[in-house]
């Protein structure tokens, strides 16, 4: 066996093909957030002080980690799937 040589170019960068570039500089690029109509829905929704103490003592008390409340999930889900 003959060895005639090791490349040192192994690690190049190539810059992609049949990538356009645009002519837009980036100081001049915006991001911008889409907000769905459904989500719009959601946050009208008004949660009363009570509901949310709730919703946290039983985050807090680990209420959503049970078995029960998980199995209920992933039968949601499965469900979903299965449509």
């Amino acid at each position: 066996m003959e060895i005639k040589g090791i490349s040192t170019n192994l690690f190049t960068a190539h810059k992609p093909k049949n990538i356009k570039t645009d002519s837009t500089s980036a100081s001049e690029q915006r991001d911008k957030i889409v907000i769905s109509t459904e989500a719009r829905d959601l946050a009208k929704t008004e949660f009363s002080p009570d509901k949310i103490a709730e919703l946290r003592e039983k985050v807090n008390t680990g209420f959503y980690d049970s078995d029960e409340v998980l199995q209920k999930v992933v039968d949601k889900i499965l469900n979903d799937i299965l449509k």
